[in-house]
């Protein structure tokens, strides 16, 4: 098949899709995207937080930081260096699965429950 230009449903703009891309396609057996490439790029990134930034409390040093979670949130959030310390064991949450409860529920509980890292360094070398 040759390449073909098709309407974004999302933004309307027009974009191309290739020949080697409707191969790939049709070998994985899925149909050709209706968004262009920059809207689904941004679909797959619209869960993560990397602009939005809050002063709050690390919940285990208590010092104020910059991260990506706001004070209201309802998770544990550590900064950098807590995330990376001895000072917490990561196996302490672990829990038994009770049969006697809905997974989902469960799982919610530890969503809850285990601290996230609350901001994302990179370093350059």
């Amino acid at each position: 098949m040759e390449q073909e230009t098709k309407i974004c449903q999302n933004c309307k703009k027009d974009f191309t899709i290739g020949s080697d891309d409707f191969n790939f396609y049709e070998k994985i057996k899925v149909p050709a995207p209706n968004w262009c490439p920059e809207c689904r790029l941004i679909k797959r990134l619209s869960w993560r937080n990397e602009r939005s930034l809050f002063k709050r409390k690390c919940d285990l040093c208590g010092q104020d930081k910059i991260l990506i979670f706001p004070q209201e949130s309802p998770y544990k959030v550590y900064c950098y260096p807590c995330w990376w310390s001895e000072k917490w064991d990561a196996e302490s949450h672990a829990k038994d699965y009770d049969f006697s409860k809905p997974f989902f529920e469960q799982l919610m509980e530890l969503f809850l429950n285990v601290p996230r890292l609350g901001i994302i360094l990179r370093w350059s070398a």
